[in-house]
């Protein structure tokens, strides 16, 4: 390799060495998205250099990654949505590019870098809104599909299946991109994946597993999948840790019929109800990791079934105890403070956790003794008549298809509600 060559593309990367949290947001998503774009320099030149070159292109690896902390600090994704599709088809063309990495044996260096670019572009899907689905064509079902081989083979727990879980686990959060890995033969895969967890994963992803599972079951083309195997005898081979009791009963429920649940479901309400409260205090509405609309998802399921419900709003054990109208309250209140952000142009978790949110208040207005708790105010019943017109989120949005969709819900507590009042 030219020397040359070398240094002109060091001294690219090097420019953006300095950029600090003092610099402007428009000169950080600049350094990125330039650091990006001159990336497919860097892998180029390093599959001839020399050990030496190597170890200074190595290095600037870490300008990179400080650009990218930088931009998750400032948080430019949740912000800005053209930076973050161009910062992701960055990624994804990368990789595209690179596929063979998952087919061939590889440097350290190679793996090093590609893993960087799964990391930047699987914590970035998470604000994606509905119409970003379009950035996931056939090269991205391709490389899912090489990432699924690689890991079926690897038995070293090397470096670069760590950093394929971790994709898959972020991905797979966004409901809207669980299809993609279900046509690539995932399901099969994440099965014999668990149930051979201890020998071929780290201690950290053997855990992995268990959330990997409750994302995709939260699609119904998920629970249709994992029903063709014994799922619950598989998940057996995951370390068994005290925290994971909710994460390995949501499993259990979402592959389950509501009306024929095979355990007590006390205790996975009062867990499940605590969850949510704790998740919808946080700032990202996240509980130990879990999105309130995994928990809800959970949750929305069991209420369907009468009897539950009347024992989660009668039986509930938390500390404090909360009274029957005050659990009505706080799912009120945790709707009127996500609806104002439907959009189909927001994060699709918000969308569906509205949904699940109609679903629970309709569930409980069809219940006449409990039916004069839910406020009536003006607030409830404006986004109430507003989610009843609202057609195209609606139908847009994702929804299991064992619930009704938003509009649907809210027509009907519309009509129980304030039609009659």
């Amino acid at each position: 390799m030219d020397l040359p060559a070398v240094s002109q593309v060091l001294s690219k990367i090097n420019e953006f060495s300095r950029i600090d949290a003092s610099k402007s947001g428009e000169t950080i998503k600049y350094a990125l998205t330039k650091l990006l774009s001159d990336w497919w320099q860097v892998l180029d030149v390093a599959e001839q250099a020399t050990d030496d070159e190597l170890f200074f292109l190595n290095i600037s690896r870490a300008t990179l990654s400080e650009c990218f902390a930088l931009t998750l600090v400032k948080d430019f994704y949740d912000t800005d949505h053209d930076f973050t599709r161009y910062v992701l088809r960055f990624c994804l063309q990368l990789l595209t590019d690179y596929v063979n990495v998952f087919v061939d044996q590889n440097s350290t260096f190679f793996v090093s870098n590609i893993c960087l670019i799964m990391l930047i572009s699987s914590t970035i899907t998470s604000s994606l809104s509905c119409e970003d689905i379009d950035l996931f064509t056939e090269n991205e079902v391709q490389i899912l599909d090489a990432m699924r081989q690689y890991v079926d083979k690897d038995l070293t727990h090397d470096s670069l299946t760590d950093g394929i879980l971790s994709f898959i686990w972020n991905l797979t959060d966004n409901t809207m991109l669980v299809p993609l890995f279900l046509k690539t033969g995932y399901a099969k895969s994440i099965i014999d994946w668990t149930r051979t967890c201890r020998k071929k994963f780290r201690e950290d992803k053997q855990i992995a597993m268990l959330s990997i599972l409750v994302n995709i079951l939260r699609h119904d083309d998920g629970i249709d999948e994992f029903k063709k195997f014994d799922t619950m005898n598989a998940i057996a081979n995951v370390p068994n840790e005290s925290d994971q009791f909710v994460q390995r009963s949501m499993i259990d429920i979402l592959l389950n019929d509501v009306q024929h649940m095979p355990f007590d479901s006390t205790k996975i309400l009062d867990e499940l109800f605590r969850s949510i409260i704790n998740a919808s205090k946080d700032s990202k509405y996240r509980s130990d990791g879990a999105h309130i609309s995994e928990l809800l998802t959970v949750l929305t399921k069991l209420l369907y079934n009468d009897k539950i419900l009347d024992e989660f709003l009668c039986k509930t054990r938390i500390e404090p105890l909360m009274t029957t109208d005050r659990i009505i309250e706080f799912f009120i209140s945790i709707l009127t403070k996500f609806y104002p952000n439907v959009s189909l142009k927001n994060n699709p978790l918000n969308n569906f956790t509205c949904v699940l949110l109609f679903n629970v208040v309709w569930r409980i207005s069809r219940h006449e003794e409990y039916r004069s708790m839910i406020p009536t105010d003006e607030t409830l019943m404006s986004i109430v008549k507003s989610a009843a017109k609202n057609e195209k989120i609606s139908n847009d949005s994702f929804m299991p298809r064992t619930m009704k969709s938003m509009q649907e819900a809210a027509m009907e507590i519309q009509t129980v509600l304030f039609d009659k009042s």
